[in-house]
């Protein structure tokens, strides 16, 4: 019997470890997957298509695992949830990619959990440690850099605050998230948010169908990625993740993505990121490494 439950903690482990690296990966790919659609697509027509694809996804997986009804006093919470998770933070992101490389991109969304802490503390009186403090001081004094050097600092780009813009959303959905502890599973969840998220952005659908005819192939393949695995595939699994670890530690755990997204850019987009953006990105996932130091591990 002792070896039964070992056995079954090193499964439970194995699954969330590798729901974790699926996440991250998928993630990573994420920027980069917008900046091939842009050829081709609006922001708003990616942020469209790749939920609608998402959505489609999802409906399949609810209809063959079932899911749970929600109650009725909790669907403004999920619009909510969708709202800032789905509608604002991927419009923003699409658009601020238009100015921004894939690298700096992911980068500058890693400052989440600075923004998760921020947000905690105001709106729901979190206290903050003077390590935390400084900790927060050092990212965003790291995402200033981030902004100022993607293009050389002689001209620094405005429109990186966008990316800024949509990490508050994505941090807003985590405090959320996590406040509210909503009783349904991971994939029921997931489903709610995206598909309430997924509302708002059929305000474009009118002429998709024509950018759609007129995309490369290359642009139709990168948003039908983007739907299949950053979208449908990684928010079910960060749902599965929310629900076995403490919120902090878990959106911690993404300060690997801008890793990947680096390496990706650099293969197949031919990025050379700056030494400013590289040192600022360090600065901010340091900052997120040391506030978190000597807290408790997975």
């Amino acid at each position: 019997m002792h070896h039964f439950y070992i056995s079954l903690l090193n499964h439970q482990q194995f699954k969330l470890y590798f729901s974790i690296a699926l996440v991250v990966i998928c993630w990573g790919y994420s920027p980069v997957g917008v900046h091939s659609a842009l050829l081709s697509y609006s922001p708003e027509h990616i942020a469209l298509l790749r939920f609608v694809i998402a959505s489609a996804v999802l409906a399949m997986i609810a209809l063959r695992k079932g899911m749970m009804i929600p109650k009725i006093r909790d669907l403004p919470i999920l619009l909510i949830l969708g709202l800032f998770s789905v509608t604002l933070h991927h419009v923003l992101i699409n658009t601020g990619q238009q100015y921004v490389t894939a690298t700096a991109s992911s980068i500058l969304s890693q400052s989440i959990p600075l923004f998760t802490l921020i947000i905690s503390a105001l709106v729901f009186k979190d206290k903050i440690s003077l390590k935390q403090s400084i900790c927060i001081v050092m990212g965003l004094a790291g995402a200033i850099l981030v902004v100022s050097g993607d293009r050389g600092l002689i001209s620094p780009n405005a429109h990186s605050l966008l990316i800024l813009l949509a990490a508050m959303c994505w941090a807003i959905y985590f405090v959320l998230y996590k406040k509210f502890d909503l009783p349904y599973d991971s994939i029921s969840m997931m489903c709610y948010v995206v598909w309430f998220g997924s509302l708002p952005l059929l305000f474009y659908s009118p002429d998709v169908l024509v950018q759609i005819q007129q995309a490369n192939w290359q642009a139709n393949i990168a948003v039908l990625l983007l739907g299949l695995f950053p979208s449908a595939l990684a928010y079910v699994l960060w749902g599965y993740v929310l629900k076995q670890i403490p919120l902090m530690q878990a959106s911690n755990l993404l300060y690997c993505t801008p890793l990947v997204a680096m390496t990706i850019a650099i293969l197949f987009l031919g990025e050379r990121p700056s030494i400013y953006v590289l040192i600022g990105g360090l600065m901010i996932v340091g900052s997120i490494g040391w506030m978190n130091w000597n807290k408790e591990k997975l």
